[in-house]
């Protein structure tokens, strides 16, 4: 009874020291896939914002009604596809059509069946209205889920620190205006190009 109980000892720590090995990370050509089409759904974002192309922008999003944007104060957050075209179209009245390049040398992510993460950290260029050269960076991260069509947002969330200008003064005589206040928009307000 001894040698069965051995038997079974050997196979279970032989299967548990296996089981890492087999739970291992993807074959590296299938990471690079995911890799590569979660990189492509961020380019066509920005592509699509770029050309303030509203229906392309929402095509990218899953086909379900919880679907949501985030940026980066308080108070901006909106949820459904109909909130989410909304905030699109007062963020184009913030920048001039054609203008907005990016480049997202850091960027991370992974899939597991039909679900996806990215975070991507960019650098943007652009034009406001008037047409003053901007240049900001931004923070993006999504988790996707797959569809018929391809990798579709679930969630989008985009920040940028628009200007570390610390807490008011004592000597201010206006406070600060209420968060509620600021054009709805999915990032701050960009930084000026030197």
């Amino acid at each position: 009874m001894k040698k069965s109980y051995q038997a079974l000892l050997a196979a279970t720590l032989g299967c548990a020291l296996a089981l890492p090995v087999l739970a291992a990370d993807p074959a590296p050509a299938a990471t690079e896939k995911a890799s590569a089409e979660l990189k492509a759904v961020l380019t066509q974002h920005h592509e699509a914002l770029n050309k303030q192309d509203i229906k392309a922008l929402m095509a990218l999003y899953a086909d379900n009604p919880n679907v949501a944007l985030m940026g980066t104060g308080s108070g901006e957050f909106w949820k459904g596809k109909a909130a989410i075209e909304e905030t699109y179209k007062h963020f184009f009245e913030t920048f001039k059509a054609g203008s907005l390049t990016h480049n997202c040398p850091e960027m991370a992510g992974g899939e597991e069946g039909n679900d996806a993460w990215f975070m991507a950290s960019c650098i943007m260029k652009d034009s406001d209205p008037s047409g003053q050269a901007r240049e900001f960076e931004l923070n993006v991260s999504a988790v996707l889920k797959k569809e018929k069509a391809g990798w579709r947002v679930q969630a989008l969330h985009t920040s940028n620190l628009a200007e570390d200008a610390g807490p008011p003064s004592e000597d201010d005589a206006e406070p600060a205006a209420p968060a509620s206040a600021a054009t709805p928009t999915p990032e701050a307000a960009p930084k000026k190009a030197p």
